[in-house]
């Protein structure tokens, strides 16, 4: 099931993908870090975090299979930072534990390990049927149970996409 889920994700995310009108780079940057943390667990006015303490954990597992991986620390590092779960914007889901949204913010450092201000937001939607995403979110129509799977797999999908656009001197790739 996470295999189907996964080709749907990939095929519905990726195509979709507001980053991919750059080129891609000649060589692919080596990654040899990938940290992600939640600054939606410091809100007090969200309880995503508590419903899904996996997700940071989940999400470092996706990405770490869709981008080169390096044991060189002087590699850049990727650092994520999940900003919002949230049910049709509302940050404060239900019992029912049901979420369709997840943005977060990607930072590549360059390969000194400092900030190189390269960054981009990720904003994931899954909706099903008719229901129109709002704008700027790449959308993924799931069913109702594999949601959070469809949102994990393809925020790591737009990760690695981000990735690809960044050539190894750490500066994005020119269109």
């Amino acid at each position: 099931m996470f295999t189907n889920m996964k080709k749907i994700a990939l095929a519905a995310g990726v195509s979709a993908i507001a980053l991919s009108g750059s080129a891609f780079a000649a060589e692919k940057i080596m990654v040899s870090k990938i940290d992600v943390e939640s600054s939606v667990a410091a809100s007090t006015e969200s309880n995503g975090m508590d419903f899904y303490p996996d997700l940071e954990e989940d999400l470092r597992a996706e990405v770490a299979q869709r981008v080169p991986l390096s044991s060189d620390g002087a590699d850049p590092q990727i650092k994520i930072d999940i900003r919002k779960i949230a049910l049709n914007g509302s940050t404060m889901l239900p019992d029912s534990k049901e979420f369709n949204q997840l943005e977060g913010v990607v930072d590549i450092t360059s390969p000194t390990g400092e900030s190189a201000g390269l960054s981009f937001p990720v904003m994931i939607s899954a909706y099903s049927g008719d229901e129109i995403a709002p704008e700027g979110y790449v959308n993924v129509q799931p069913t109702e149970t594999e949601f959070y799977v469809a949102l994990v797999s393809t925020f790591a999908d737009v990760v690695a996409e981000g990735l690809a656009n960044v050539n190894t001197a750490g500066s994005p790739v020119d269109p």
